[in-house]
Parts: structure tokens; sequence; C-alpha cells
């Protein structure tokens, strides 16, 4: 907190200039930020803000960014001179993007898992069938187990957060067993719903939150997603791809059922987009069920559609593109090659 306080009480905006030119060297560098900043100083000072902001019920990072602006505002509304006001708005961002990178951002820029995973071979189109197969059938195999018959969608009769908690707690990519991860329920999330997100991590109090508003089908991954990030895993195919891994291999089967179902929908889309006529024949080999569970996650989303998404959205985009995710919000879809790949380089 120390470094914080002097952080703001620094005057000369060349010395902000200074920690962001040694950003920029410290980022081509990402075997440095994996071993010295994600294995080490995120590692353990994350362990400490969390458990800090886990005190308070609520969420900390909500109000942070409500009040924020406001505190902001009434300091350069004082009759101070345009000069002064511009250098307190350069102080701010400088401030806020250096506090953003030590606390968590510099998680963007680590060793990709697929290059940790070796998994730097590109796939064929029969290897995306082989796998979208592998998960049509395993989720029918789940959906069977805990739905009436194959007609009819599973039907969740609580929210998971603990069995979801403890599934992501297990993962094998978990590296920091004693970190107590909890998962809050957004104050925004109306507005979250709006904008088309499901959750979001706060990378200043490192809190991970979930939009009350999501399906029920998707809560288990959501927190795993979400958890993943506070891992440390900031790209977000990483994140679908731990959440899906995380989901798949826990005890509860509607938690299981929610991973493999995530999984599916993204190998789904990605052979719809290479491959309309194996698309549609995959299609008939999912039990109606699944698809009525699909169906109702895009009822549930359609409530919420409104102009305004797509920009909300292409915000999100330029800030993906802005951190080492060259995809932007197609980043999401890149667990596809995780999956292949994992597929392909095992035998199930």
């Amino acid at each position: 907190m120390k470094f914080y306080s002097i952080l703001f009480r620094l005057k000369s905006l060349y010395v902000y200039v200074f920690i962001l030119l040694l950003f920029q060297i410290i980022i081509r560098y990402p075997h440095l930020i994996e071993s010295y900043y994600s294995n080490l100083v995120y590692k353990n000072v994350s362990y400490y803000i969390i458990l800090f902001f886990n005190k308070f019920s609520f969420s900390m990072g909500d109000l942070l960014y409500l009040f924020i602006p406001i505190i902001f505002f009434l300091k350069i509304k004082k009759t101070n001179t345009r000069r002064k006001n511009i250098k307190i708005y350069l102080q701010f961002l400088f401030g806020i993007y250096i506090i953003f990178n030590v606390q968590w951002g510099l998680n963007y820029h680590r060793i990709p898992l697929q290059e940790k995973l070796s998994n730097t071979k590109s796939y064929s189109l029969n290897q995306l069938k082989k796998t979208t197969l592998y998960y049509i059938n395993k989720t029918n195999k789940i959906h069977k187990k805990i739905s009436i018959n194959d007609s009819i969608s599973v039907k969740f009769d609580n929210d998971l957060f603990f069995e979801s908690l403890q599934s992501i707690k297990k993962s094998n990519y978990n590296k920091n067993q004693k970190l107590n991860s909890a998962i809050k329920k957004s104050l925004f999330s109306l507005p979250l719903s709006y904008m088309g997100f499901s959750g979001y991590i706060n990378p200043f109090t490192l809190e991970a939150h979930i939009n009350t508003n999501v399906s029920k089908l998707n809560i288990p991954t959501t927190i795993c997603h979400e958890i993943a990030h506070q891992l440390g895993y900031s790209a977000e195919n990483e994140a679908n791809y731990i959440s899906i891994e995380a989901t798949l291999n826990s005890d509860n089967e509607y938690v299981s059922y929610s991973g493999s179902t995530l999984a599916l929908k993204y190998l789904l889309n990605e052979m719809y987009l290479n491959d309309k006529k194996t698309y549609n024949e995959l299609i008939t080999k999912i039990n109606t069920g699944v698809l009525k569970n699909y169906k109702e996650v895009s009822e549930n989303w359609r409530r919420y559609k409104n102009p305004l998404e797509k920009y909300f959205k292409k915000s999100y985009d330029i800030y993906l593109k802005a951190n080492n995710q060259t995809k932007g919000i197609k980043t999401y879809n890149l667990v596809v090659d995780l999956l292949v790949n994992k597929y392909v380089n095992s035998e199930f």
C-alpha cells in the first residue's frame, strides 16, 4: 500500500513516463514475467489482497468503480487552472495504469498457456470434427444422467456456487492452494447484462464477480472463469479452458454439464464457420434436451439485447487488444485451439 501512496504523491510527470517506458521493456520478456511476476510477486501479493477484500460480503470493487470517478471529478472541479487540471488528469491516468499492471495486468504478458502445453500445431478440420463428436457424446452422457429423458432440458435446483468454487480449487492450474477464492454477486448485474457480460474481475481489488442474471447453466463455468483470472490467467481463452477443465473434473454432474456444454458450444461455433454441412450433421447427434438448454440461455440473453451492446463489446475489444490479446474479443473463441490439441494429444 505504501507504494501506491508514494505513486499518487509524485508530482513530476517525467517519473510516470519513466515507469511506463519501464513497463514497455518488461513486457517484452514473458519468461521473466512468468517466473518473477506471475509465479512469485503476483502469487504472494494476491493472497493478501484477496484475503483482505474477502472480509467484505459485498463488492468493494463495484463501489470503487462507482465512487472514484466522482471523487476525481470533484477534485478537478475546484478552481484550478486548465494546465493544472490537465496535469491532475494525466497523473490520475498514469497512476491507474501503473497500479493496474502491478496489481494484475502484467499477467497478460506471461508465457501463453498454449506454449506451456506445447500445443503449437494447428489442427485439421477432421481433428476439429472428432473433438466435437467427443464432446457431443460426453455432453449427451451427462445429460442422460441428470435429466428425465433425452428431450427434456436439465433443470438446476440450486446455484452451485460452492461446488463450482471447489472444482476450480482442485484444478491443476491452481498453483496457489492457500488462496481463499470467493465469487461475489456484482452490484452492477443489470448493466453487465445489457453489456453482454457474465462476470468480471476487478484488477484493483482482485475480487471475482458474477452477473446474477446469468443463466444457471452458465453459473459454474462463469465462476471458474473469473477465479481463473484471479489465479493470474488474464487471457480469455485460457480462463475459458481452465474453467472447462475444472468443471469437467467436478464430482458434481451439474457442474460437469456446465463445462461440457460450454466446450461443445465453442466447438460447434468453430465447425459452423469452417464447414456448415458437417455442422448440420453434428447437430442431429445432440440430445434435444441439450439443444433446449442452449435455447434457454439464448432467450435469457435476448431479454437484455440493446443497440448499445455492440459499442460496449467494441470498447472491450480495444481493451483486450491493448493488453496483448491481438484477436480482441475473439480471444474467447481461441479456447477451441486448446480443446482440440488436448483431444489430439490425449487418449480418452
